[in-house]
């Protein structure tokens, strides 16, 4: 089992994060899911299935690429790198948003894991907010080691988020 296996199960089974996951449901039950035209819009009844997956490569792809940019020639590309920054930590916030109405569907162990997942990647939009905010200011260094800090926390993030779909079934309709 790997590393990223194990710390997911442990997480599941970690009852200590019930009442959070409660209180996060159910705050997210009646923000977003009490309503069926908001409950639809996010939950993606219109697209065929759930929002979040989809939204989630816009600020993905955006702070993958400001990294990439940044490596190969950051002087060269600090404008580009700017904008894909702050496009990435911008386009997070719908994101979140299709997520948490997601994580009010959940149950049990699953909720567990997605207050993790969410908790991890609240951690990655901070890490990129200041990343751009450093890059602004014109400490490039402190910037990329903060963007760099972003992309492995968002990938333990994106992992919790695919075991929440592929072995715990969230989102998944029969």
């Amino acid at each position: 089992m790997s590393l990223l296996e194990s710390f997911a199960r442990r997480i599941e089974d970690a009852q200590v994060l019930d009442p959070l996951a409660d209180y996060s449901r159910s705050l997210s039950q009646d923000k977003f899911n009490d309503s069926s035209t908001l409950d639809d819009l996010l939950g993606g009844e219109w697209l065929g299935h759930r929002v979040h997956p989809v939204a989630v490569q816009v600020p993905m792809g955006a702070w993958l690429m400001a990294v990439l940019l940044d490596l190969v020639d950051g002087e060269k590309h600090a404008a580009a790198v700017d904008a894909l920054l702050l496009t990435g930590c911008v386009a997070a916030v719908p994101t979140a948003i299709t997520g948490t109405h997601d994580l009010a569907t959940t149950t049990g162990a699953a909720t567990r894991v997605a207050i993790v997942h969410a908790g991890t990647m609240d951690v990655t939009l901070a890490l990129f907010s200041m990343a751009w905010v450093r890059h602004r200011r014109g400490n490039r260094r402190g910037a990329r080691r903060l963007a760099l800090a972003g992309v492995a926390t968002a990938g333990v993030g994106a992992y919790l988020g695919g075991h929440l779909v592929y072995r715990l079934g969230v989102g998944v309709e029969d």
